[in-house]
């Protein structure tokens, strides 16, 4: 890999020595009540505990969802609305005995410790009724070009949320009302339990490092469409927040180029892969009760989408989505202690156009074995933090799904090592502790550890080459910096 070398087991202890060291020493240096989260802090005055329960982004407390169901406008408008968000990462997978042999081509960012993105946020306060939520990313490892295959740097639209909001309150009732304009179905989200926006498919938050090919492994190999949606979509919805209890929102999906193109997250429109139609729906139900320190939610939510199977043409087959799920969530915060529990689960129906079916070698489309399949995509996540510095969480995900031999199959990648996938399932199921540390409310250390006891139908011999779920298991140490 040009312009990395590899860090051996004692340069990962040095450097972890000296980074912790290193952030000590500024901890002892920095006053606890600075102003965290820049962007909106400097907008609002609080710190950033006041929207982050135990100040962990983004998971929200009462008054960190009513800032962003207000359309971020509480506060005075910042006169420089810029925050900047940098990530130094490593990851150590269990077994890195491929069966190609070839340990650089399919681990390549495997046992390395480097910067691995960074992104400057700008939004906040534009008009008492209008406010934006931001996000431009730079990618360190992004793709691999040139004859020597080098890893290459990109940067590109991100998260988009762009709002208007009225608040409406007299004696009787609180009454919030509200449109947005943006590129993610999980982004207007206020809980934040089912999305995937904020850098992660399971239940963590931290964007952590490229997996370069096969690894590490970080998740399910299937999730639900709606939870990949970001990069192809532009949406407009409208809300409604009554009384802190009721919540709806019901909103409208299309591909995100033409004049949303700014919306796509740097995919060509040569690439993209092309949603039909203008109204791809999406829609969210919860109902929520605060009580003294306490909070509760249950909700329901889902979305109906129909993506062009020859993209990035623009008629033809198509394969249709529908997504329905359930979530809840507690939370209490009673300083010094911070408790957020957190569920949700999603149903989806896959289903392929009659135009794909090929009845000389019963199939649709070469890629499929079955007219339908479905996916059951469960996500857990407990956390503990304590004085809003020490934390620990525990997550769980679990995916399962109809079996088909051509959709789960080790001749789709090429390569049967890593994804290779011998059961023709997509069931994976993994255990995701986490310890971090917050020395200052700007920077979080923490060590992520994610558990495979099954991948791809199986706890052993998944591929059919001898390599288990456990051989997936992977270490995380991140470095996670806003300023």
């Amino acid at each position: 890999m040009q312009g990395h070398s590899r860090i051996p087991k004692q340069g990962w202890a040095n450097a972890l020595a000296f980074i912790f060291c290193l952030l000590g020493t500024i901890a002892g240096l920095l006053p606890m009540d600075a102003q965290a989260i820049p962007l909106f802090a400097r907008q609002t005055g609080q710190n950033c505990v006041a929207c982050h329960a135990g100040g962990q982004f983004p998971e929200l407390t009462a008054y960190g969802r009513k800032f962003k169901l207000t359309g971020y406008t509480l506060g005075v408008r910042a006169d420089v609305p810029l925050a900047v968000m940098g990530t130094l990462s490593g990851t150590s997978v269990n077994n890195k005995t491929p069966g190609s042999g070839d340990v650089n081509a399919d681990f390549p960012q495997d046992g390395l410790v480097h910067f691995t993105t960074a992104s400057i946020f700008a939004g906040g306060k534009i008009t008492d009724n209008i406010g934006l939520f931001g996000q431009w990313t730079y990618n360190a490892y992004d793709h691999q070009s040139g004859a020597d295959q080098h890893w290459t740097g990109h940067s590109t639209s991100d998260q988009f949320d762009l709002r208007y909001a009225d608040r409406f309150i007299d004696t009787k009732q609180d009454l919030i009302v509200g449109a947005s304009l943006n590129n993610n179905p999980g982004v207007t989200d206020v809980w934040n339990t089912f999305n995937s926006a904020f850098g992660s498919i399971g239940p963590g938050y931290v964007p952590i490092s490229n997996p370069g090919g096969a690894g590490p492994f970080i998740g399910a190999s299937a999730t639900p469409a709606m939870l990949g949606m970001g990069p192809t979509a532009a949406g407009l919805n409208a809300y409604v927040y009554w009384n802190d209890t009721v919540y709806a929102e019901i909103g409208a999906y299309q591909t995100a180029n033409r004049i949303f193109s700014f919306m796509s997250q740097g995919i060509p429109d040569s690439a993209m892969p092309k949603l039909k139609g203008n109204f791809n729906p999406y829609w969210r139900l919860a109902l929520n009760h605060d009580w003294g320190a306490n909070s509760a939610m249950v909700g329901l939510f889902g979305m109906n989408s129909e993506v062009y199977y020859d993209s990035p043409a623009t008629s033809g087959p198509t394969t249709r989505y529908r997504d329905i799920g359930v979530d809840a969530q507690y939370q209490y915060i009673l300083d010094p202690h911070t408790i957020t529990a957190q569920f949700s689960y999603i149903r989806e129906n896959q289903s392929y156009s009659d135009e794909l079916w090929d009845s000389a070698n019963p199939n649709y489309g070469g890629n499929y074995a079955n007219s339908s399949n479905t996916l059951d995509y469960l996500r857990l996540k407990a956390t503990y933090v304590y004085q809003a510095k020490y934390g620990a969480s525990l997550g769980y995900v679990s995916a399962t799904g109809s079996a088909d031999a051509l959709a789960y199959t080790n001749s789709s990648t090429g390569n049967p090592v890593p994804f290779g996938n011998a059961n023709s399932t997509p069931n994976t199921k993994i255990w995701i502790p986490e310890i971090f540390w917050t020395p200052i409310q700007n920077v979080r250390i923490g060590l992520q550890y994610y558990k495979f006891t099954e991948y791809n139908g199986s706890s052993s011999n998944y591929d059919g080459n001898g390599r288990n779920a456990s051989d997936n298991d992977t270490l995380v140490f991140y470095v996670w910096g806003a300023f």
